[in-house]
């Protein structure tokens, strides 16, 4: 949660910074243009622009700190997802301000597609990659029993000897104190979390089945299921079979 407000608080103050109190080289690309290009920009506008994305961010943020303190069941990622396209959609905003790109009429100058290219790629990779990763974040479990091992594939995942293990437990998931690092999406729970028992643990979860497996082993508690009460039911009992 914290990481969420201290985030806010820098973009509320960057913002103010380019916005009100003229930090412009803080922009990215308008700080190393040359001089001419730089008076070919309409700097007030963008940095008005910008210090808005930035206030904008900044509250998204406090929204996400303040659903995590609360422990509301709301889902996190259309809070990201529109993130990201008014982080897109403003930057390309921005552009009309720039009078190396655009004339004033509103027209491409000669060269002026070049100068997109950059903003092009990047706004694409900003609107596949990172909901790519929300999607693999939120693909079932898959787990492979080997002869020696527990194999659990994809994010975060593990190799558990069976030597290793020292009690599996069917049990319910523990109520959550914070994620340290992974995610948690809609449907799942993926990654580092500790527990309001105060224990570090790494969670496997599919939030719409009860049922989970409690692994304790050499390494840090595992907490996982399948996509059915009776799949996690058949691993349970697989694994304390081995």
């Amino acid at each position: 949660m914290w990481i969420f407000v201290i985030m806010a608080l820098l973009m509320f103050f960057l913002g103010f910074a380019v916005h009100r109190l003229g930090w412009h080289f803080l922009i990215s690309g308008y700080n190393t243009m040359k001089r001419a290009d730089k008076e070919r920009v309409d700097i007030k506008s963008v940095a008005r622009l910008i210090g808005i994305m930035a206030y904008g961010i900044g509250v998204i943020f406090l929204l996400i700190a303040a659903i995590e303190a609360l422990r509301l069941n709301i889902p996190l990622e259309p809070f990201f997802i529109g993130l990201l396209l008014f982080v897109v959609l403003t930057l390309w905003r921005a552009q009309k301000y720039d009078g190396n790109i655009f004339d004033d009429s509103g027209k491409l100058r000669p060269g002026g597609k070049k100068r997109l290219i950059p903003l092009a790629i990047v706004s694409v990779l900003l609107l596949t990659v990172i909901p790519g990763l929300f999607l693999w974040f939120s693909q079932s479990t898959e787990v492979t029993l080997t002869e020696s091992a527990l194999v659990i594939e994809g994010a975060y995942g593990q190799t558990v000897p069976y030597a290793d293990i020292t009690a599996v437990t069917l049990t319910s998931l523990p109520g959550l104190e914070r994620r340290q690092n992974g995610a948690a999406t809609t449907t799942r729970y993926t990654g580092n979390f500790r527990t309001i028992y105060k224990e570090d643990v790494l969670l496997f979860i599919d939030r719409g089945v009860g049922s989970v497996v409690r692994i304790d082993w050499s390494g840090k508690p595992i907490y996982m299921n399948l996509e059915t009460e009776e799949a996690t039911r058949t691993l349970y009992e697989e694994v304390v079979n081995r």
